[in-house]
């Protein structure tokens, strides 16, 4: 007895195996990842500063933001000695010299 025929031959869309390899990932759904693994070497991608946008030459981060600093841009506070950005850090002009203040600590100063 011989197969029976498909109803829905013209109107079925075609079933093929698709194999989605390397070259199809990186031109689509990976293509950003993919190019910065490629592009930038590893341990070689630079953090900018937060308040100056210089490259980061080292690990100080605002212990406020936890935003990354250059070393031109870190604040100690004149208080606690915790190290604070630009954005987080007030000056304190009341006295002969200037002391910055971290944000925490200028709260119980004011």
């Amino acid at each position: 007895m011989p197969k029976r025929g498909c109803t829905f031959a013209d109107a079925a869309p075609l079933q093929l195996k698709v194999r989605v390899g390397q070259r199809e990932l990186s031109r689509g759904v990976c293509a950003e990842r993919y190019s910065r693994e490629i592009f930038d070497p590893p341990g070689a991608a630079t953090r900018a500063c937060c308040s100056c946008v210089r490259a980061v030459d080292g690990k100080a981060a605002c212990g406020q933001c936890e935003r990354a600093l250059c070393a031109r841009c870190v604040r100690v506070c004149g208080s606690c000695g915790a190290v604070a950005c630009a954005l987080c850090a007030l000056v304190d002009c009341g006295d002969v010299q200037e002391t910055g203040l971290c944000a925490s600590c200028a709260a119980f100063e004011a």
